[in-house]
């Protein structure tokens, strides 16, 4: 497979390639939508419920919303389009896999192999308009199948240069997560690490933003809440050790429930609560980069283009599954064979590519 690096550096939206200059203000890590029997019956389903949300972030002045729901749990790619283009904000998306058990019983995605969810990565990517590659993994130990969702993450990121994040349960094994992604080549600088807040060990917090990894502090989460005053302590801690340029935020909304209660949790309350609370002890222009400066950068990545002979093209159309049950997804194929030869586009090709955007839905 040959890749072709275009010289810029974008941000994957659902509608499209975007520069990462005008993300704005970004809410790192939530979900619009999300459907695990690990909630039940408090799923996140409902389209307009989630275009109000995101209707109250864009009056607070968010700009951004980053999406880490993966492959399989309802994510609901067209709804996402559709609340982007009548909300105008900018909606990434996630292709990746979960923890085996926030899964149905019976679900083909934690029984994929590395190869196949690479394949279903790639073309989420190329095809979807996915912006990161999310993988669930802890909190202990990697399994078995955590590490292969690892591997297929590392492939999917050097094919198309999105980058990865990753869920640590409980805030833990963010050690082992480096370990593996460092053994297959992957930069640190494009690896976000989820849930680290949750760790009681500051130290381990702060060994793991040693590594050069993003670090998104989402526990904000009314899953998962937080005293902002301990929130503003390890920011603090953070911040002294040289790490204000790789800290994130995000509101991480996972249930309807919350949902419900939008002057305390999700999105907009990210920015009309914890964002005062966080610029009172930590100053405004603190608090901007983390949710303005470092974002652009964190989610940006070097598009490659590629361009498939016509015989893998006709395969990769043939050899297709689905993702969600009750929203299109779009067809992905089985394995990394679908994808056959690829050639490098002429360079008149790459030009028009460029100057166009390098994805549009």
């Amino acid at each position: 497979m040959t890749r072709v690096r275009l010289e810029t550096r974008v941000i994957r939206t659902v509608r499209g390639d975007i520069d990462p200059a005008t993300a704005g203000v970004v809410d790192s890590h939530d979900h619009l939508f999300l459907r695990t029997p690990v909630l039940a019956g408090e799923d996140l389903v409902e389209e307009p419920d989630a275009t109000t949300a995101v209707e109250r972030f864009a009056a607070a002045g968010g700009r951004t919303v980053v999406q880490w729901t993966p492959r399989g749990l309802g994510r609901g790619l067209p709804a996402l389009r559709r609340i982007s283009a009548s909300t105008g904000v900018h909606v990434v998306a996630a292709t990746g896999r979960h923890l085996r058990r926030v899964y149905p019983a019976g679900a083909a995605e934690p029984t994929r192999s590395a190869d196949e969810l690479a394949a279903a990565f790639i073309d989420d990517v190329d095809r979807h308009g996915c912006g990161l590659i999310k993988i669930g993994v802890g909190p202990d130990r990697l399994a078995e199948d955590e590490r292969d969702a690892l591997r297929a993450a590392a492939m999917a990121h050097h094919a198309t240069g999105v980058p990865i994040a990753v869920h640590l349960e409980q805030g833990a094994a963010a050690d082992l997560v480096l370990a593996a992604l460092d053994a297959d080549e992957v930069d640190p600088r494009s690896i976000v690490l989820g849930h680290l807040g949750r760790n009681p060990h500051l130290e381990q917090i702060l060994e793991a933003a040693r590594s050069g990894a993003w670090v998104c502090l989402d526990t904000p989460s009314p899953a998962h809440p937080m005293d902002p005053a301990r929130l503003a302590r390890i920011l603090e801690a953070l911040i002294d050790d040289g790490h204000l340029p790789a800290l994130l935020l995000g509101a991480d909304t996972t249930t309807s429930t919350s949902r419900a209660r939008p002057e305390e949790d999700g999105p907009a309350a990210l920015l009309t609560t914890v964002v005062p609370q966080l610029g009172r002890a930590l100053g405004a222009e603190t608090v901007s980069t983390i949710t303005r400066d470092n974002p652009a950068r964190a989610w940006a990545f070097e598009p490659r283009v590629r361009r498939p002979n016509r015989k893998s093209a006709r395969a990769f159309r043939q050899r297709a599954d689905h993702d969600d049950s009750s929203v299109t997804d779009g067809d992905v194929p089985r394995s990394l064979a679908a994808f056959g030869l690829w050639t490098t586009p002429p360079r008149r090709e790459v030009v028009r590519i460029h100057a166009e955007g390098v994805w549009k839905p």
